[in-house]
């Protein structure tokens, strides 16, 4: 087991004990956690298993001229470390911050070992019945979605209140139900909207998550990509709709443990989303956060690593706190923590 030593480490705050800005620390990451040290004694430690967000940024110089950090020492890198209750700062001096991540990614792949992708997902179990009635009663709601899906289809607020119908089956764990009300409702929107219509395909794409969320991967995965092909010349490769039902072809590769296709998809939709909507747009950073997670997944520890980097770099300021920010912190901290497996 080897350790990464990081010098010249200054501690700004954070800490609900420790008030005082301590200079010349050195940082020691190991499998244990980080691990913040003077010359004879230890200072602060943080576990992994405790550790919330990870962080390294440029520094600011507003920050640097509140604090006992020397001027000069601006083009080190800051160190956040997240945990329950509050946010670790330290000034790292002399390694500027994509030294220092590259640093500590270099490091946690050195000590992880070979990567490791998740399995495919397992099927669901199968449906416990406590005796003949509730067979009975299954029975009854499988016929009641059935007939629902085959009704007459009016209007498009009917469509949207049966595939929220559908939907509220597959997130209560009755996938039956939801596959018997998707599959004639997909045949009555292509008979009412016709067969390419967005809706159309949205009913579709219900039909493929619903199928996989069932166990059924190869019935999910041809939908889905039929949806696709479909929408491409359509709706244009680099259309919203398109884009969206491509990433979740992606998530059904991903489930299935096809992770070479998921990937190759997510990176379509960063490409096309990059040249319609720019680097920086929150729409493309969402489909890069996809890629990086896929990524991590499939064993890929290093680049999904550089891609949560790029997300939280992506991100200005006023939205340290949205939801893509924060989830590529807690990412990047399960990430350097070398024990973590898929």
């Amino acid at each position: 087991m080897s350790a990464l030593s990081i010098p010249d480490v200054t501690y700004l705050g954070g800490h609900p004990h420790r008030t005082d800005e301590t200079p010349a620390l050195t940082a020691s990451v190991d499998r244990s956690g980080i691990v913040l040290r003077r010359r004879l004694r230890r200072f602060l430690t943080v576990r992994w298993p405790d550790l919330r967000g990870l962080e390294v940024r440029r520094p600011h110089l507003f920050a640097i001229m509140l604090s006992s950090v020397p001027l000069g020492a601006g083009d080190g890198a800051t160190l956040h470390l997240h945990l329950d209750h509050g946010v670790y700062r330290f000034h790292v001096g002399g390694t500027d911050a994509a030294a220092l991540r590259e640093l500590l990614a270099s490091w946690v792949v050195r000590e992880a070992g070979p990567p490791e992708p998740l399995s495919a997902m397992p099927p669901p179990p199968a449906r416990q019945f406590a005796g003949p009635l509730d067979v009975v009663r299954t029975s009854l709601d499988v016929w009641r979605a059935a007939g629902l899906g085959r009704e007459s289809l009016p209007s498009r607020s009917t469509l949207a209140y049966r595939l929220d119908v559908a939907e509220d089956h597959r997130r209560c764990g009755r996938f039956i139900e939801a596959i018997a009300l998707l599959q004639p409702l997909a045949e009555a929107a292509a008979q009412a909207f016709g067969p390419v219509d967005e809706d159309t395909l949205k009913v579709r794409n219900a039909l493929g998550q619903a199928y996989l969320a069932a166990g059924d991967v190869d019935d999910g995965l041809d939908v889905l990509r039929e949806i696709v092909v479909t929408a491409e010349p359509l709706h244009g490769t680099d259309g919203d709709l398109t884009l969206v039902l491509r990433n979740n072809l992606a998530v059904g590769y991903q489930q299935a443990g096809q992770y070479a296709q998921a990937i190759d998809l997510h990176e379509q939709n960063v490409r096309h989303s990059e040249r319609n909507h720019g680097r920086d747009d929150l729409r493309t950073v969402g489909r890069r956060n996809n890629l990086a997670a896929t990524l991590a997944f499939a064993g890929y520890r290093e680049r999904a690593i550089g891609l949560y980097w790029e997300v939280l770099d992506a991100m200005p300021d006023a939205d340290r706190d949205h939801n893509l920010a924060v989830t590529a912190r807690q990412n990047l901290a399960v990430l350097h923590n070398p024990s973590w497996k898929p």
